[in-house]
């Protein structure tokens, strides 16, 4: 208690506010200061709380401050001071003690003190003529506008619904009440004064105003605590008068209590045989039952039946700890009076009409804006429950609830859920606390699928919409999963029996809308996570001993897109970096690193990286094996070339990322990774995973206390139990000896034959018993079963055998031996500490893996052994012991010294000196560290001295920037003597320098090993062209009819639509672009990816998608209207059935025209020259021993008979059927008259010639594959001055008269350009000249040597197809 003083001055300070004569109170002088004094001393309270009891003790609120508030409102200043006094007296007990329950002796006195004065507060507060000055005064300040009221108007107002809020909240106490159903509690009276002062109207417009948003978290508060003891469906179903179906429960209820007094009666009655009192029936010998010893079992008590005997009865109970208790449930229901219920009903039905929507909107607002305090969620989850509740019972109209039934709402709860139960496992000091509001969570949730349900029989409109809420809750896998959740972690410790029960009867609801959701469609589809166990392995290194010819192909394949990616055609090339800055490696070290990148890359097809990474090392080093920084594309192609060809190592792997994966503990296990799949939902399989060991003890423990369960709670036990046992054939599930007792105590109740819930119990119990007894004919340890909670397995081995299961055989062959244990330990203390050379790059559990007997162990079990047999404690103990890289010290030692010396007096007449002493240092050391050392040493007296020795070049003029638009086909493989060639060679190639030759070239250091680890692949992107087949209307014809056969007469009509209207806008706008078809039906798209209708669509003549960029086919530019024409009018024919009418059926559709080279410009394409600078250069490095520019990706071959049929390869594939092979047309030149380059007039139709002179000695070879010998060196074609003047005018004459072919002299003179009978034609031309053959090539501009075409086939007209580098 306070000390004396402290208690005379809070006596004094109580008796000076004034005094009440009974009708009205007098205030004294000073009641405003006195007032404020007790404020003062409220602040000044400790936790012991010992001031605010001292008042409560004064009744201080009963007789000074409630009648000062009647009596004297008008007094603004003595209100307000009035106000905050009373709410801070009536502040919820459970919020001064932090939300926690007392659990110490003197602390939990003080709570129920404390709690006992709020209700004497409560009691006070019944009267009307309070509430109507607090309302009249809220009133007054909520009338004026949001601009006029000052900030003391809205504390005021607040602090009146803070009072309101806790008056209502103070819990009420029926022990001391005594007060039965319809009748009026404190609480009820409340109730009722706030009615007559019209406090709900003013909720109502808090509630439904937008400028009032910030107080409706308050209003939520109060009507939370309003309709708090509330049932929504009795209140709902509330009339003027008793309903008959009240009156027939209440009538049942009565009866019941009364047969079971009556029974109870009886039972106490026909206990004893004897008139005299059971404390004097004396002892008894139990007769044919025997005691401990041989003799029969003595009785205290006189038995009426022998199975009434108790072992138990003077047993004490087992004490169960404070921690380990059940939780209790506090919260109750009750029915108000008539009155009561009768305006809570309208105030409900007002508030749904007319703001349920706009404050449910407005508080879940707050809450996501985290603009509330943290319990506030709480009265929003308690409100979705009541008043979805309440509309569903009263007229169930789905628009007043629509805020609240959303898909948002599933998830909303759900993530509240999950969060509750986490915070039930961390705080566990308020365990309770979190446990009320997942189960205010849990409520929501069941409110939810119950109007779900009651939407399905509803009207139409209802059912749809409850259709799709349903397939978008049942295809999520999270919410379709979470009631099994909340079943398998249920824990009675945590939860209370009435979450139990609520959470089994959502269960229910649940399970019942997805079967009649999957009984209705019969076939969903839903999403379901799985689990993908990926085993992490090291890449292994890319093999590169690849042979000459394989090289060949691959570039062959690549170099077509390579060329375009090295003229810039294939748009920005990605960011590489050759030259890591952190690194200690010397320069060289990084060049060869960056040498072996760009090789790996080209071998992987990254064109677009390699080039990427060649230019940056060639700024990097400017003066190195990269190149100048002024080089050509062509001689870049051939750099990459070179490169590309060298047999480099793959680069290693940095060593960061070893050490990573030395570190990670992870490494020896598997991964398991979930992924989310579409699959065929099975309901059969989603009701056997309720199978589960938690779940069942969770229903058992509610099965228990089936006696005080309702009808519809017994009932989805029941339900659930019957899909188990019987749906899913798991009878075994239920051999169990606790379930067995209420199966046999449900038999011997008295209302087994009234009851419906019991019948159903021991209709269900009979079954069980009966499948146990069968079950134990073919296995007689199923009595042992009883003891223990069994699973879905385990139940299916109790009724098939326990060698039925196969995952239990597996887990008997993983299972160890004490023998194999004792084989574990003696490896493991064997290789444990084993050398470096015994190892041989093996660790620890690789050789244990290789001495094991059981060969059959894998490396994750034998860890996992070791684990458990405490030899190791984590993964990394055993790792292997494989040698790093250590890094050098900063300081260098005597005898590093010695060496750095004794390096340099052998190499300093090297090129290369830093470079050749790095190469033999045996500990590597940076270049920088190094050059440094000398200096210190004073080796050398400059550092310029320590640079690469270079020959200055000799003065070459630049050549000029040659055309390298058609780079890809101007290149030919070098013969094999070529390749032999040194590394100064190469370096003279690529860089244009000429280095002096040394006797230390042959030292260099050989390259690094190959690692073991690779960069993924990553998958290249090759440049498609397309080639149209040649077509006859035969093959048109013969289309036709297996598509009209195959039905699809619709997708026919289709396209000669689409092929008419292409054609009349050519002939409209001469705008010959490619058109895009887009099917827009169902019947065209499946004729579009049919294969015979493609068939037909490409023989006439339309381009299918040519890369993963396009999605349609296309009408090409290529089509002239004459043949859009053509083609529609023979689809018609074949459409109606009437033959084609042509002259010949195997004449082509179309004449022979060469198409035009798309590009920028519409000028005519030059030939490629030679520029004097070029040629004058050739002569200078001579023309056998330099190495020639290759300007075509082809391996030479000597010309042999067995390559007539070689051109097969430049067919195209879908269109061999209309290939036929035949004779080429081989061209001579003459080798001692130089070519110019040959022009190709695009604009001159090719005529068919069938005689031309033949003077060539190479007939027999086609002349697509003419090549030189390999004996001799190739120079490239071009046009200078010494040429020019040797090449005479009738050599020329007689040149063009033989061929026809017009000569590119630089004048524009335009000659008709002749194509002989079977000749392979190939834009754009070149003429390679050499010492022994002259060639006369027709090269493509296309680089893709599988898209050659024939110009001309036997008994048909010539055509020539030249692709453009667009296509």
């Amino acid at each position: 208690m306070v000390d004396t003083l402290l208690h005379a001055e809070l006596l004094a300070a109580c008796s000076s506010l004034g005094y009440s004569d009974g009708i009205k109170y007098y205030r004294e002088a000073h009641c405003l200061e006195t007032t404020k004094d007790l404020v003062r001393y409220l602040r000044k309270d400790d936790e012991s709380h010992e001031i605010r009891r001292a008042l409560g003790e004064t009744r201080v609120v009963q007789t000074d401050l409630i009648p000062m508030i009647r009596d004297h409102s008008e007094d603004a200043e003595l209100f307000d001071v009035i106000i905050r006094l009373l709410v801070n007296l009536t502040n919820p007990v459970i919020l001064l003690f932090r939300e926690e329950l007392p659990e110490e002796k003197v602390t939990r006195q003080q709570y129920l003190h404390l709690l006992s004065q709020q209700q004497a507060y409560k009691e006070a507060f019944v009267e009307e003529k309070v509430w109507s000055v607090l309302v009249g005064k809220l009133g007054e300040l909520l009338q004026l506008d949001w601009e006029n009221r000052q900030e003391d108007d809205r504390l005021i107002i607040e602090r009146i619904l803070i009072l309101v809020r806790n008056i209502l909240f103070v819990p009420a106490s029926p022990e001391e009440e005594k007060r039965t159903e319809d009748d009026a509690s404190i609480h009820d009276q409340v109730l009722w004064a706030l009615h007559l002062a019209g406090f709900e109207d003013l909720l109502l417009y808090i509630a439904s105003s937008e400028n009032e948003q910030d107080l409706c978290m308050h209003a939520l508060e109060i009507i939370s605590y309003m309709l708090r003891e509330q049932d929504p469906a009795q209140l709902a179903k509330a009339g003027l008068q008793r309903s008959q179906t009240e009156k027939e429960k209440d009538e049942k209820e009565l009866q019941e209590i009364r047969r079971r007094e009556a029974l109870k009666k009886q039972q106490q009655r026909s206990k004893y045989y004897g008139a005299r009192h059971s404390r004097f029936g004396g002892t008894y010998y139990v007769q044919n039952m025997k005691s401990i010893s041989d003799r029969d079992l003595i009785s205290h008590r006189p038995l009426a039946d022998v199975k009434s005997i108790n072992f138990d009865f003077a047993k004490r109970p087992k004490k169960t700890a404070r921690n380990r208790a059940d939780m209790v449930h506090n919260t109750s229901t009750r029915r108000s009076t008539l009155a009561i219920r009768l305006f809570l009903q309208e105030f409900c039905i007002e508030l749904l009409n007319g703001a349920y929507n706009s404050i449910m909107y407005v508080v879940k607002d707050n809450l996501n804006r985290a603009k509330s305090q943290e319990h506030d969620d709480t009265y929003y989850m308690w409100a979705i429950k009541f008043f979805m509740e309440f509309n569903r019972h009263h007229e169930f109209k789905v628009e007043l609830v629509s805020e609240t039934l959303n898909i948002q709402m599933f998830h909303y709860l759900q993530t509240h859920l999950e969060n509750y139960y986490g915070m039930m496992t961390t705080d566990k000091k308020k365990i309770p606390f979190w446990s009320r509001r997942m189960h205010k969570a849990l409520r929501a949730y069941q409110e939810i699928l119950m109007t779900l349900a009651y939407m399905d029989k509803s009207t139409e409109d209802l059912k749809e919409a409850a259709r799709v809420l349903k397939s978008k809750l049942f295809y999520v896998v999270e919410y379709r999963e979470m009631i099994l959740v909340l079943l398998q972690n249920y824990d009675r410790r945590k939860m209370s029996i009435v979450y139990l029960k609520d959470l089994v009867e959502t269960a229910h609801t649940f399970i019942k809308l997805l079967e009649k959701f999957c009984g209705k469609t019969k076939h969903i589809i839903v999403q379901r996570k799985h689990r993908t166990n990926q085993k992490r392995k090291k890449p292994k290194a890319v093999s590169t001993q690849l042979t000459e010819d394989q090289l060949q192909v691959m570039w062959d394949e690549m170099s077509a897109e390579l060329s375009s990616v090295v003229q810039g055609e294939a748009g920005d090339l990605p960011e590489m970096i050759p030259f890591d800055a952190a690194s200690e490696d010397p320069d060289e070290t990084q060049k060869e690193n960056a040498m072996r990148r760009i090789n790996a890359l080209l071998r992987r097809k990254e064109m677009p990286e390699a080039v990427s990474l060649l230019r940056a090392a060639r700024e990097v080093w400017p003066e190195g094996i990269f190149g100048e920084q002024t080089i050509s594309p062509s001689d870049e192609f051939l750099s990459l070339r070179e490169i590309f060809m060298a047999e480099l190592n793959p680069v290693e792997p940095p060593q960061e990322e070893e050490e990573e994966d030395e570190d990670d503990e992870e490494d020896e296990e598997e991964e398991a990774e979930m992924e989310v799949r579409e699959e065929d939902f099975d309901f059969q399989s989603f009701i056997r995973r309720f199978a589960h060991t938690k779940v069942m003890q969770a229903y058992a423990q509610l099965f228990q206390q089936y006696a005080k369960n309702n009808a519809n709670t017994n009932h989805c036990i029941l339900r659930m139990f019957h899909r188990i046992a019987w749906d899913c054939k798991l009878p075994a599930m239920f051999f169990q000896a606790s379930l067995f007792c209420v199966f046999r105590e449900a038999m011997h109740d008295d209302r087994r034959n009234t009851d419906e819930s019991v019948k159903e119990i021991v209709k269900f119990g009979k079954f069980i018993v009966r499948e146990f007894f069968k079950t134990y004919e073919t296995n007689n340890k199923v009595f042992a079963e009883l003891f223990f909670w069994k699973d879905n397995k385990e139940a299916v081995e109790i009724m098939c055998g326990y060698e039925f299961s196969a995952s239990g055989r597996e887990a008997a062959k993983r299972s160890w031996t004490e023998e194999e244990e004792d084989e574990l330990r003696r490896l493991y203390q064997e290789f444990e500490n084993a050398p470096m050379e015994t190892l041989a790059s093996k660790d620890c559990v690789e050789l244990i893996l290789d001495n094991l007997i059981n060969q059959k162990r894998t490396r994750r079990g034998v860890i996992k052994k070791l684990k458990d047999l405490g030899l190791i404690t984590q993964a990394r103990d055993v790792k292997s012991r494989k040698s790093v890289n250590v890094r050098a010290p900063k300081m260098w030692t005597e005898e590093e010294e010695g060496e750095l010396k004794m390096l340099f007096e052998e190499n300093k007449d090297a090129m290369d000196i830093v470079g050749r002493i790095l190469d033999h240092m045996v500990m590597r050391r940076p270049k920088p560290r190094v050059i440094e050392k000398i200096l210190e040493l004073g080796l050398v007296s400059d550092r310029k001295e320590l640079r690469k020795k270079r020959v200055k070049k000799p003065k070459v003029k630049k050549p000029k920037k040659r055309d390298t638009s058609d780079l890809g086909e101007r290149f030919e493989v070098p013969d094999d003597d070529d390749d032999e060639v040194t590394d100064g060679s190469e370096s003279e190639m690529s860089n244009g320098e000429a280095t002096e030759p040394s006797d230390d070239d042959d030292e260099e250091a050989p390259l690094r090993k190959p690692s073991q680890k690779q960069a993924s692949h990553k998958p290249s992107q090759k440049q498609v062209s397309y080639v149209a087949p040649v077509v006859t209307p035969g093959l048109i014809a013969q289309a036709l009819k297996t598509v009209v056969e195959a039905n699809m007469q619709t997708p026919l009509e289709w396209l000669i639509g689409v092929l008419q209207d292409v054609a009349d806008d050519r002939e409209e706008d001469g705008d010959f672009e490619p058109i895009p078809i887009l099917a827009l039906t169902e019947a065209c798209t499946d004729a579009m990816e049919d294969g015979k209708f493609q068939e037909l669509v490409k023989l006439l003549g339309l381009q299918p998608p040519l890369n993963h960029q396009e999605m349609f086919w296309r009408v090409p530019s290529r089509l002239s209207v004459d043949a859009l024409r053509k083609r529609v009018h023979y689809l018609k024919q074949g459409l109606s059935g009437t033959p084609i009418d042509v002259p010949s059926i195997e004449e082509p559709l179309d004449p022979p025209v060469v198409e035009e080279i798309a590009g920028p410009s519409k000028a005519k394409k030059k030939g490629p020259r030679i520029s004097k600078k070029d040629s004058k250069k050739d002569k200078k490095s001579g023309s056998t021993d330099s190495k020639p520019k290759v300007r075509r990706q082809r391996k030479k071959k000597k010309a042999l008979p067995s390559e007539e049929n070689s051109d097969a390869e430049n067919i195209d594939p879908e269109n061999k059927e209309n290939h036929q092979s035949g004779p080429s047309l081989p061209i001579h030149v003459d080798d001692s008259v130089p070519l110019l380059p040959v022009h190709v007039d695009d604009s001159v139709p090719l005529l068919p010639v069938r005689g031309i002179e033949e003077d060539s000695s190479d007939d027999d070879i086609p002349l697509s594959r003419q090549v030189p010998a390999s004996s001799q060196v190739k120079k490239r074609l071009g046009s200078d001055s010494e040429s020019d003047s040797k090449l005479s005018a009738p050599t020329l004459k007689s040149a063009k008269k033989k061929r026809r072919f017009v000569v590119d002299d630089d004048s524009d003179d335009e000659a008709p350009l002749v194509a002989s009978q079977d000749l392979n034609l190939h834009m754009d031309t070149e003429v390679i000249d050499t010492n022994t053959q002259g060639i006369l090539r027709l090269g493509s501009d296309d680089d893709d040597d599988s898209n050659d075409v024939p110009l001309s086939i036997p008994r048909q007209r010539a055509k020539a197809v030249i692709e453009s580098d667009d296509e």
